[in-house]
């Protein structure tokens, strides 16, 4: 079994700046006051009914992430078939009309569009899993297509997260394992 050396860990995690860097959207900076003042009741509910979507969102883009890091140490049993693309793929179906018939109010249309776009960019990549890990010897050309969109899909669940409370994602810059930077305590 050969491996390819190329594919490097980093380029499996999103970048921290890049993933904390806001989203550009013309609304982002729109309800920048205390959240005590933005946050009315059509929002909470917002909040409590689209939470779980969020939740199950992540797992799916974490299972995808973590079938990519097999495949790109060339394991053998990635396949369309795999039961956490599986798994991934039904979460997927779950959660498209929750998250397509949210009500969001004014203040959570900002968060909805990145919730939207999370869905849409995990659809893609699941699609492109589907088409691309079947090969054996699964190689750079094959996992780049499923990275790019799960990527865009992990990005727009970050910005998600900043646009309202109660949606967190792991910040994995503090684990154990990650490399400490001069001047920030570990």
């Amino acid at each position: 079994m050969a491996l390819d050396h190329s594919l490097r860990p980093e380029r499996l995690i999103l970048d921290a700046a890049e993933a904390e860097s806001q989203c550009r959207c013309e609304d982002h900076d729109h309800f920048a006051g205390t959240l005590a003042d933005t946050l009315d009741d059509r929002t909470i509910r917002y909040v409590l009914d689209t939470r779980p979507h969020f939740e199950d969102l992540r797992q799916a883009v974490g299972q995808v992430a973590g079938m990519l890091v097999l495949a790109a140490a060339g394991a053998r049993s990635v396949t369309p078939d795999h039961p956490l693309l599986a798994t991934a793929r039904a979460t997927l179906e779950r959660i498209c009309d929750g998250v397509a018939g949210a009500q969001p109010s004014a203040r959570a249309t900002h968060h909805h569009r990145h919730l939207v776009a999370a869905v849409g960019a995990l659809g893609i990549a699941l699609k492109r899993a589907q088409e691309d890990l079947h090969r054996q010897g699964t190689e750079r050309e094959h996992i780049d297509p499923v990275l790019d969109p799960l990527k865009t899909a992990y990005r727009n669940l970050a910005w998600a997260a900043q646009a309202l409370p109660g949606f967190e994602l792991l910040s994995f810059d503090q684990a154990c394992c990650a490399p400490q930077q001069p001047g920030k305590p570990h």
